[in-house]
Parts: C-alpha cells; sequence; structure tokens
C-alpha cells in the first residue's frame, strides 16, 4: 500500500495550492484527478471566459471610436479566431501542470478516489493511506431536470462554440449567464436569460443590479422573471423551451441553450461515509480551519465545500488548509473583504456588505449613491458609458463595510475598498490620499460622500 502524508484530491486552484504548500514542506505529497489538471478557472472558466469578453471589449471600442473622433467601418468578428486565441491559453495549462507537480515532487495519480475508510482511499483498484487529505473537487453544472433538459449545454461547450448561435437562451441569472449574455449580445445573437428568480446576480446590490439589467435590456438582452421550464425540444433543426411565466404558457426558439442555473459540489462519488465525513446541501462540511469536524484528518476548499464559488478563494482555502495541516490549526478563513468582479461590459463589482444586508444586521449606516457617467475623468475616457458607485458607510466610525461599482474598470478600482474593509482604512483616510489623475481611481473619494 501507498502512504502519503498529504494527498489533494482535485486538480484545480485549491488542490494545487494545498500540495504545494505541503511538498515545500517536505512532506510526501501527492495530488489525484480523475482528468486534465489545471483546474476550471485556466480550463474551462475564469480566463478562457476573458478572452471572450476581451474580444467583445475591443469590438466596443471600435463601434464607439467616433465618440473620440475615430471613424471606423463596422468591424467583422471571426468567432472562430477568436476561440482560436482562446485556446491558445488553455491548451498549455494541463502539460504545464503536470511538468510543475514533477518539478515539485508531487506524484500525480490519475483516477477517481473513493475513501474505504478514515485515512484511506482506494484509486485504479490500489488503496492508499494519506495522514491528512484536502477535497479539492470543485463543482460540476447543477443538474436540470424537467423533460429534454439532455438538449441543454455546458459553459465548457459554448467555451468551444465556434459558429454564433442565432438565437441563445440562458437558464440561470447567475455571474456566468451574464457575462456569456453580454458576449453573444454583442457578436449578434438575440440572448434571452430565463431565470426562476426576480432579479439577476443574487447577493449583490440590488440598485447596482438594476443598473445594470437595464443596460443589459438596451444591449438586446431579454430578461424572464420568475419563470419555470416546463421543456425542451427539437424542432425543424432547432430548439423550442417551454416555459411558464405571468402565469402564460410560452416558447423560446433556439439554436444554443446554456445551462447557467449554478453548481454543485463534485463529492458523490467519493464514497464520504466511509471516512466519516459530513455532508449538507451545500457540500462537505467543515469549520473554520476548513477541516471536517467529523474526521479531522479531512479538510475541504474551494468549491467542494460550497460557501464561496470564487477561483481566488481556491487559491486562499487551499493556503489555509496547507497552513493548518502544518501548524495545526493557526488560521481560520475570513470572507469579509473578497472582493467579486462580472465581467459584463461595463464590469460590475463589489465588495463587503449590501445595503439590505448591513441593515439586517443593525449596522448603523449611511448610503452614498454616484452617477458617474458625466464627471470628467469618465467623460475623458468613457465617453458618456455607464458609471455608478454605491459605497456603505457605517455611522460614527466612518468605516467603509460595503463597496459597490458598476464602470469599464470597476473589476480593478474595487481592490482599494477590499483593502480598506481589510485594514480597517476610513472613507477619510482614502479622501485624504493622492491620486493620479486622470485615472479612474482619482474620481473615487468624490464616491465616499
Amino acid at each position: 500500500m501507498k502512504s502519503y502524508d498529504f494527498i489533494a484530491i482535485g486538480g484545480g486552484n485549491a488542490g494545487l495550492t494545498a500540495a504545494s504548500y505541503a511538498a515545500a514542506a517536505g512532506h510526501r505529497t501527492a495530488l489525484i484527478d480523475r482528468g486534465a489538471v489545471g483546474g476550471l478557472c485556466s480550463l474551462n472558466g475564469c480566463n478562457p471566459k476573458k478572452v471572450l469578453v476581451r474580444a467583445t471589449e475591443v469590438l466596443d471600442e471600435i463601434r464607439h471610436a467616433a465618440k473620440f473622433g475615430i471613424e471606423a467601418s463596422e468591424p467583422r468578428v471571426d468567432w472562430s479566431r477568436v476561440i482560436d486565441r482562446k485556446e491558445s491559453f488553455t491548451e498549455p495549462v494541463t502539460p504545464q501542470t503536470e511538468k510543475s507537480l514533477k518539478d515539485q515532487g508531487i506524484d500525480l495519480i490519475q483516477g477517481s478516489p473513493r475513501f474505504v475508510s478514515k485515512n484511506e482511499l482506494e484509486v485504479n483498484g490500489e488503496r492508499i493511506h494519506a495522514g491528512a487529505i484536502v477535497i479539492a473537487t470543485g463543482s460540476t453544472p447543477r443538474k436540470l431536470t424537467f423533460e429534454g433538459a439532455h438538449l441543454t449545454k455546458t459553459s465548457n461547450d459554448i467555451l468551444a462554440l465556434r459558429d454564433v448561435p442565432r438565437d441563445l437562451v440562458i437558464i440561470g441569472a447567475g455571474v456566468v449567464a451574464m457575462e456569456f449574455g453580454h458576449v453573444f449580445a454583442r457578436i449578434g445573437s438575440r440572448v434571452k436569460i430565463i431565470t426562476p428568480g426576480k432579479q439577476v446576480l443574487g447577493g449583490e446590490d440590488e440598485d447596482i443590479v438594476a443598473a445594470l439589467v437595464e443596460f443589459s435590456k438596451n444591449l438586446g438582452i431579454e430578461f424572464i422573471f420568475q419563470a419555470e421550464i416546463k421543456a425542451a425540444r427539437e424542432q425543424d433543426g432547432r430548439l423550442v423551451v417551454e416555459y411558464e411565466a405571468d402565469g402564460k404558457y410560452q416558447t423560446a426558439q433556439a439554436d444554443f441553450i446554456l445551462n447557467a442555473a449554478g453548481r454543485v459540489p463534485s463529492i458523490n462519488e467519493m464514497a464520504l461515509d466511509k471516512a466519516e465525513v459530513e455532508t449538507d446541501r451545500r457540500g462537505v462540511v467543515v469549520n473554520d480551519y476548513l477541516r471536517s469536524p467529523t474526521n479531522p484528518n479531512i479538510f475541504a476548499a474551494g468549491d467542494a465545500h460550497g460557501r464561496l464559488q470564487l477561483s481566488p478563494i481556491a487559491s486562499y482555502e487551499g493556503r489555509v488548509v496547507a497552513r493548518n495541516f502544518l501548524e495545526n490549526d493557526v488560521e481560520r478563513v475570513n470572507y469579509d473583504a473578497i472582493p467579486r468582479a462580472v465581467y459584463t461590459i461595463p464590469q460590475l463589482a463589489s465588495v463587503g456588505l449590501t445595503e439590505n444586508e448591513a441593515r439586517k444586521r443593525g449596522v448603523d449606516i449611511k448610503v452614498v449613491n454616484s452617477d458617474m457617467q458625466n464627471w470628467k475623468v469618465y467623460s475623458i475616457l468613457e465617453a458618456g458609458r455607464m458609471a455608478r458607485a454605491k459605497m456603505i458607510i457605517e455611522n460614527g466610525t466612518n468605516r467603509i463595510v460595503g463597496a459597490h461599482l458598476l464602470g469599464g474598470a470597476s473589476g480593478e478600482e474595487i481592490h482599494i475598498f477590499a483593502l480598506a474593509i481589510r485594514f480597517g482604512i476610513t472613507a477619510d483616510d482614502l479622501k485624504q490620499m493622492v491620486y493620479a489623475y486622470p485615472t479612474f481611481s482619482s474620481a473615487l473619494p468624490y464616491t465616499l460622500g
């Protein structure tokens, strides 16, 4: 029987980070994955999706060139070449990751592991013992159960799509739905987003989201809220989605149906009961040290426990797991200052509490809303495009408890506010700083009231 000090199950950000720290500390380490290593973000998530977003950002710049005194003809999009560029980033990921593991002395075991006891796994018919294990198996698209659900596709499929669909139906209204919705609306698809909820981007500030939705409608995206999908079927070489909304039975034509209804932890095939690992509807149950309370030799990180499904969270948690394994529970996870970004055009970015969350917690706050579209810096750099900000500030302490931005550089600017929340930098402190001008950041002090 093989034996390791530390095993990471899953070759994404969380597993790779934890394994790297363990191996660097001199522990015999293995990483187990049943597929290509490198992780969702690098192979079929953040990075390849951002390549597509960037292409449509350039397209948008060209279409608005006249605002800057530059005349340009309507650009032609060769989407197959965009996909070629995307693949130039994704194809090297797995071989580079495999080489990195080898260089670090980490054994790569390819197969589907199953627990046979609290500290033993079986992979490809072989038993393996481990002193500690981190479950970092990521997530998989939520399974849809309506009739004809097999006709839907996932983000993996749309990232490989070389022919632009005339009609795109997206089921769900989270980050994936909004980002792909913007991408394909800009290259000519008629996009319909169907969701059972009352709004898109649940968990984000309602006012900022409402502004993005109105902008998206002007882009041509149709939103259908509080809808129930009844069926999907093929008809005359195309697809039809049947749904009920506003008390009416309706249909939508499609060439591609994207399942963007969320993701669930990939943990069902590991026989976690044999390891005495407790699970719930979100995934593996863990404490603040990311250990299983029912089997302290088992950790979980990233999407496997279902707390926050973000790539940088997976890397952060992989580091926390490794530190707690190496030093015996010295760091608790803290999600108070985690920045989030949605790469629509314009970008939506946020950190901390929404107004509703702050009020529910009983925080005494003041709310500062800013429409920055006609502010000088934004007029120069964005030429009249949408730019909004909403700041949530605690009365008395002047501490920033939430920041929500909608604009061209929001994904970069949000880090200033994440830093402020993390280290207690007040609104007054940020207003006293000197900023390079004219930059987007130089306008941020004026959003603080």
